[in-house]
């Protein structure tokens, strides 16, 4: 369980970021920043990482949009969240080693951040994808801003050409391929979307220790063709770091903790928009225990660059 200490939150007005510090009990020199994923607030946040501060880690659950005082919509988000986030836990926390982990929209966000700030040591990508698309509301305009931004400038970004047509236009190729299916969607976007070289995110320039996990055919986007694209792009480029990868044969896009505590969208998401929860309710699950077993021992084996 967590500590004995309160937990403390933090703003953008002092601190420069939102989130809730939970200071935790062991590996106490290690923190874990959290993030959530898409449409994910507060509540669904704090709730996704449950598992690791019951595990009595040193837990930093970052907000980065959807969250009160924070953007509603998926765009222009700040990478310099996390770079405050990273610079408080060192200087007024004391922390040595800073891991981040998310699931989904937030892996996305997690990556590009250890692509940036080189002080992350350790990075969890939970479903993942590997390119930085177009912002945009939640009925799905497009914005012609990247989802991200970095000291000001937007991150480079692939645009959401397929939806030009209209979303009606996504939703009836969709419904036309059997591999997908209305409740597939987004996942058929994804994989018709074209995406840039520009826009990819440049794993081979982290300074940490990853572990990629993802669901074999996932619902709600190609985790399952990322996550190898990534590894290959760290083969070529000779990482220096430890790298390991578990894609689940039978598994939902929901690898995470925390779904009993859902409410709003992302349970209507959990119960509308993943196929594979009905199909396979028992290999969901078990995925997902297994998933915890293997982030908790990742973040036990990881050393800090002082070697400790």
């Amino acid at each position: 369980m967590t500590g004995i200490c309160e937990i403390e939150r933090c703003t953008l007005e002092k601190n420069g970021f939102v989130g809730l510090y939970f200071p935790g009990t062991k590996s106490l020199e290690k923190a874990i920043i959290a993030a959530g994923g898409a449409s994910c607030n507060e509540k669904t946040s704090v709730s996704m990482c449950r598992f690791l501060r019951n595990a009595g880690y040193n837990v930093l659950v970052l907000g980065f949009y959807m969250w009160k005082g924070l953007s509603k919509n998926l765009v222009s988000v700040p990478v310099d969240y996390v770079e405050k986030a990273v610079r408080w836990l060192k200087d007024e926390k004391g922390i040595k080693g800073i891991a981040m982990t998310s699931a989904s929209t937030g892996a996305g966000y997690t990556l590009l951040a250890a692509s940036l700030i080189p002080e992350m040591n350790c990075v969890i990508p939970i479903v993942p994808f590997d390119y930085v698309m177009e912002g945009t509301t939640n009925n799905f305009k497009r914005l012609g801003k990247s989802v991200y931004t970095w000291h000001g400038e937007d991150i480079p970004y692939s645009p959401w050409s397929l939806i030009e047509e209209g979303l009606p236009h996504v939703f009836m190729g969709a419904m036309k391929d059997k591999r997908y299916g209305l409740k597939r969607f987004m996942r058929y976007g994804y994989d018709h979307n074209p995406v840039t070289e520009e826009s990819r995110i440049k794993v081979e320039n982290m300074h940490a220790d990853v572990l990629f996990l993802a669901a074999k055919d996932d619902d709600a986007w190609p985790s399952d063709l990322a996550v190898p694209r990534m590894i290959k792009i760290l083969e070529e480029n000779h990482y220096p770091y430890r790298y390991e990868a578990h894609i689940y044969d039978k598994a939902s896009h929901a690898l995470t903790d925390g779904l009993d505590e859902m409410t709003g969208y992302a349970k209507w998401a959990l119960n509308h928009m993943l196929p594979a929860e009905k199909k396979y309710p028992e290999e969901c699950e078990e995925a997902r225990q297994d998933s915890f077993k293997r982030i908790i021992d990742f973040i036990e084996t990881w050393k800090l660059m002082n070697g400790e």
